[in-house]
């Protein structure tokens, strides 16, 4: 069963320092660069969440 990676902001708006963390909590739970995160933007275009579903070691 994949693992979920979901990361929303503390405020309103994620920061690079969070999208920073978001990578690299995905990179320790088995993402690749080939995994294709999702997004949420804000009607201004601003990023307010991002999910990445990462497969199971076999």
């Amino acid at each position: 069963m994949p693992k979920k990676i979901e990361h929303e902001p503390a405020g309103k708006f994620m920061t690079l320092d969070e999208i920073a963390a978001f990578v690299a909590d995905a990179f320790a739970a088995g993402a690749n660069g080939a995994d294709v995160p999702t997004g949420r933007l804000s009607f201004g275009g601003k990023l307010q969440q991002l999910v990445v579903s990462v497969a199971d070691p076999e």
